[in-house]
């Protein structure tokens, strides 16, 4: 990559003031890019974030090339494409994370289907190895596609009478939504032909992506001089101390494995594997709102708990670069670790205290 002559922003010299802390979590207010490299040095013991996708989510300026660009204004980026923003700027974050976190500790990041191969570069480019991923299987997922037929139409300037759209512009999870309840009938003969054809699967799974600093020398030395470098199995095992496995699933998923296989071995088949429940339509307890806000992208609470518990030594320091909501921070503190975060926006500060104040009261 070039460096750029375009001025950008100030750069810091130091932290700023954490715009929250107490004797749990400490959160700062601003870019992670420029904010994780002036974090002491070697001071964190694990990386656990639900990072952006480079989806371009809902047109949201913090997942799309725009807003990585604002991030990385010393970088020329003349002739990139979008995919190859997104890594750079993976490859950026990463590199703060790498800085901050002690030899050997891991990460656990999640990705998008689509994109996360350019997560993953990005985090082995900055200097970690990549140690496994684990297969997050759900049913809240929805299709990100394109209708052939009717846009067929609308290519020929021709309009179905029939076609039925619901708008609805109240301040929800997603803001402004619109539902198609009827595609309506096909007018044109290239429509027709095409009718049934779209552009995408149903997500039903997100990777998660686990990568470790390379530890400074053997891992028993590691281990032994930094206190991390292991995964913890016995901690996050589940179903009366399974071991922990590299694919989860939410409970739908898991009711439809074992409606489709039955019972292995005396047991349900599902029961081989750790579960999190997570509603389609998510409860307040999920999906929490403060002063009118809410986040977008929102994570089950158990999951990242476990995350947490399977990657952080106990009483540990947990970074997550991308606070949102804080369901990250609500999970480490609640589980007895500390936690430093980063948010860039601050209408979802409040999001992250209100959290805190849960997990406190818990």
């Amino acid at each position: 990559m070039r460096a750029s002559n375009k001025p950008g922003a100030i750069h810091l010299a130091e932290i700023p003031a954490p715009v929250f802390a107490d004797e749990r979590a400490t959160l700062y207010l601003g870019d992670t890019v420029e904010l994780l490299p002036l974090l002491p040095e070697a001071s964190i013991d694990a990386l656990v974030t639900d990072p952006p996708y480079g989806l371009s989510f809902n047109g949201q300026a913090w997942d799309d090339a725009s807003g990585f660009r604002e991030s990385l204004p010393h970088i020329d980026m003349t002739g990139m494409s979008a995919p190859e923003v997104f890594e750079t700027w993976c490859t950026a974050w990463a590199a703060g994370a790498l800085h901050a976190l002690k030899p050997g500790a891991y990460v656990a990041a999640f990705g998008g289907a689509r994109t996360w191969h350019r997560m993953v570069r990005g985090i082995e480019n900055a200097g970690f190895e990549i140690r496994d991923q684990i297969a997050w299987l759900h049913t809240t997922g929805m299709p990100k596609s394109l209708d052939l037929s009717h846009t067929i139409d609308k290519h020929h300037g021709m309009q179905r009478a029939d076609r039925v759209v619901q708008a609805t512009d109240h301040d929800g999870v997603l803001g402004a939504t619109r539902t198609v309840l009827s595609k309506g009938t096909p007018v044109t003969e290239d429509a027709t032909r095409w009718e049934g054809w779209g552009t995408a699967l149903r997500p039903a799974f997100e990777p998660i992506i686990i990568a470790r600093k390379p530890p400074e020398g053997s891992v028993v030395r590691n281990v032994l001089s930094h206190g991390v470098g292991g995964l913890n199995i016995d901690g996050a095992g589940f179903a009366d101390g399974r071991w922990p496995t590299n694919v989860a699933f939410d409970a739908s998923q898991a009711d439809a494995l074992d409606v489709l296989t039955g019972t292995w071995q005396s047991e349900s088949l599902s029961r081989k594997f750790p579960i999190f429940r997570f509603d389609r339509k998510p409860s307040a307890a999920e999906r929490p709102r403060a002063f009118g806000v809410s986040h977008s992208t929102v994570k089950p609470l158990a999951l990242m708990r476990w995350l947490v518990t399977l990657v952080t030594p106990p009483r540990g320091m947990v970074l997550e670069p991308f606070a949102g909501s804080g369901t990250t921070v609500e999970a480490a503190a609640g589980a007895g670790f500390c936690v430093v975060a980063v948010e860039k926006d601050a209408a979802y500060v409040p999001l992250v205290r209100s959290r805190l104040d849960r997990s406190s009261r818990a």
